[in-house]
């Protein structure tokens, strides 16, 4: 039964058994299953033991791996489906016998079925804990790049400003004129200085929870873009009315590429799009900048493409990336709303 479950599970392209240390967990996972029914069936009366202390690990271990490789439940659910589809009718034969009454076929059939969805719930359980430590790593990575915004941008103005103030001691005596240029310099670093503290603390206070995202976005648009750089940005549907969590890690996700297309694409103009269905929420963010190779970038491990693909995930959605050197770059999101 095991080989024949891995020989189709490898003929529909199963990700489970595409990674060896993963494929490895499920063999010896569904090898404990089989004993633990075995078990039941030595047991008397067709019913099968609960599962054993090795079982519950197994399958937490499990679990574990596959969140990590960011394989979804789902994948699970489906090889749970194909393993009860090609189990069932062995187990019907060995155990039953051609006289089997359709009592005791009902029996082991619900006795199957509560096995694999102990494995099921288990599996659920590994990846909420995954989440969750997803979660607290993307507001980690928020946290820090505020700190390295204020440490790179903030602290360089104030200590030039600071400089500028310390040479133009010397200066007011000997060279008024000097001394002006340098106070233009320190005031200049000043206003820069301000200006950075603004957008961050504007970044803070800007929330979804207290706004709708459309509102959210606009008014980071209004801090954050240069007056050389158009925008354009439309949005559709019924955006007030998008569930918080998904309003929120939205926002998060296009103001990260607004902010990466800045940085580092000097585009001339950006277009933004947020529709929002009752089954989906699709939003959208393109450039005209000077584009990158998204391969190189994501074997690099991006942080800005990585935080784009797992906040997404997160949300069941998925992120996608377009580009090319010379080119521009368009980032797509999209999420589903029917589990909300």
């Amino acid at each position: 039964m095991a080989e024949q479950f891995f020989r189709r599970l490898g003929s529909v392209g199963s990700p489970l058994v595409s990674e060896a240390s993963l494929s490895e967990l499920l063999s010896r996972q569904v090898q404990l299953l089989l004993n633990d029914l075995g078990r039941g069936d030595a047991a008397g009366n067709g019913r099968r033991s609960q599962p054993s202390e090795e079982s519950l690990r197994g399958a937490a271990e499990f679990s574990r791996r596959r969140a990590s490789l960011e394989i979804h439940p789902t994948e699970t659910v489906r090889a749970a489906g194909l393993f009860y589809e090609l189990t069932l009718p062995v187990l019907i034969r060995e155990t039953l016998g051609e006289g089997a009454t359709p009592d005791a076929v009902l029996d082991l059939a619900l006795d199957l079925h509560d096995a694999v969805m102990t494995q099921i719930a288990l599996g659920c359980v590994g990846y909420i804990t995954f989440l969750r430590e997803k979660i607290h790593s993307s507001h980690r990575d928020e946290r820090r790049r505020i700190a390295r915004d204020l440490h790179d941008r903030v602290s360089h103005e104030i200590l030039v400003a600071l400089l500028s103030t310390e040479l133009c001691d010397g200066a007011l005596t000997r060279d008024p004129e000097l001394a002006r240029t340098r106070l233009k310099s320190t005031e200049q670093a000043l206003r820069e200085a301000l200006q950075v503290i603004s957008e961050l603390s504007g970044e803070l206070r800007d929330s979804t929870t207290n706004t709708d995202l459309e509102r959210s976005l606009k008014q980071f648009l209004e801090s954050a873009i240069p007056q050389d750089v158009r925008v354009d940005f439309a949005a559709t549907g019924d955006i007030g009315g998008l569930p918080g969590p998904v309003a929120e890690e939205l926002y998060y996700m296009l103001r990260e590429a607004i902010r990466n297309a800045l940085r580092h694409s000097a585009p001339r103009h950006i277009r933004i799009t947020l529709r929002v269905s009752e089954l989906l929420v699709q939003a959208r963010v393109s450039d005209d900048g000077r584009g990158f190779d998204v391969r190189t970038a994501s074997r690099a491990r991006h942080d800005g493409l990585t935080s784009l693909r797992e906040r997404s995930e997160l949300l069941g959605g998925k992120a996608r990336v377009h580009s090319a050197v010379g080119r521009g770059t368009t980032v797509g999101v999209s999420i589903p709303l029917v589990n909300w």
